[in-house]
């Protein structure tokens, strides 16, 4: 019996090992990419809901709008309610913050009805009790779904950490990193020793969980020390055109967001170059949205530009974990040079 039980738990905390539960398990309602599954997946019961009732298109049409008039209202303040109950409400436990996910758009299906009493908008076929439980099954329904994506995401999270080691900081690097501090340590110890910190806050960096989020400021210090390094390994040829606009002082980014970007810049523009390259670094916050452009002269190996693609599909990867539907990358080739911009929120807090 007792070695039934160790088993199961054993069992229990493999489980959890493999698929974490989220310590935030409330939808995020300001996500675009929850917003459009949720929005979709709603309207799509509704139209069943409206064909099934009606036998001809005329009525199933005008039920779908009936309905419409006390869905949408509940829907939009469901994600707002979502929205508000994820980024400002205190700690609590998992089960308290499902309970609120779950009863959150039966609340507002039920603040829809009386609001739209006023304007003669009424049900005539549907009670509103089962309204209220028609929205708290889909506040469950939807509430599970986002938990098992995010539980589903959760290895690969760990699996993107081990391809950072690989893909973004090249096993090779460190030996030329050493190689170049080797060559100054005599000559100039100073500049020795402050490469050899970079190289420490790189390995920190790359060993750190590649959710977290981390001031901009942090992430642009730790692509100067990187550059540096770079610098004293392929001289002067190399140049880096620092343009960092006017940002929020909170803003906060994804850890090792830019350092694998800059990193792909120099190794398929600087090292394929004979010549001077100059790789430009542009930052800009527009609205509620951080933009990160970076421009190097294109590489001619058809190789190794396919080499740049892999390298970019790991970092979409990321984006896409982190952001969903947020997070943009786009690339294109203009005067001979490789130019790509990244588009993500503004983060003001870092992740739990």
């Amino acid at each position: 019996m007792i070695a039934r039980e160790v088993a199961a738990t054993v069992a229990a905390r493999r489980e959890e090992t493999a698929a974490p539960t989220p310590q935030r398990v409330i939808p995020d309602g300001c996500n675009v990419g929850v917003v459009l599954r949720v929005a979709l997946g709603a309207n799509a019961v509704l139209a069943l809901v409206a064909l099934a009732s009606q036998a001809h298109w005329p009525g199933a049409w005008g039920r779908f709008l009936e309905l419409s008039a006390i869905v949408q209202p509940a829907l939009l303040m469901t994600l707002l309610a979502w929205c508000g109950l994820r980024r400002f409400l205190p700690e609590a436990s998992v089960a308290t913050q499902r309970l609120l996910a779950w009863v959150a758009p039966a609340a507002c299906a039920a603040a829809a009805l009386l609001l739209a009493g006023p304007f003669g908008v009424e049900l005539a076929a549907t009670p509103q009790v089962a309204v209220l439980l028609i929205a708290l099954a889909g506040g469950v329904v939807a509430q599970h779904y986002f938990e098992l994506r995010e539980r589903a995401f959760s290895p690969a999270v760990t699996e993107a950490r081990f391809q950072a080691l690989q893909s973004r900081i090249r096993p090779h690097f460190f030996f030329n990193s050493l190689n170049a501090v080797l060559a100054v340590v005599r000559s100039d110890p100073a500049r020795a020793e402050r490469m050899l910190e970079a190289v420490a806050e790189l390995f920190r960096a790359v060993m750190g969980d590649v959710r977290k989020l981390v001031p901009l400021e942090q992430e642009l210090d730790l692509c100067r020390r990187y550059v540096e390094i770079e610098q004293t390994r392929l001289g002067d040829r190399l140049q880096v055109e620092w343009d960092i606009g006017a940002v929020h002082p909170r803003a906060r980014v994804p850890q090792l967001l830019l350092q694998p970007v800059i990193e792909n810049a120099i190794r398929y523009g600087a090292e394929r170059q004979a010549g001077d390259c100059r790789i430009v670094v542009r930052v800009r916050q527009l609205g509620f949205r951080l933009e990160i452009f970076v421009s190097n002269p294109m590489a001619k190996d058809p190789l190794q530009r396919e080499g740049n693609q892999i390298s970019l599909a790991n970092i979409r990867g990321r984006l896409a974990l982190i952001y969903d539907l947020e997070g943009e990358l786009t690339t294109r080739v203009r005067h001979d040079r490789f130019e790509l911009t990244m588009s993500i929120p503004v983060e003001k807090r870092a992740n739990a």
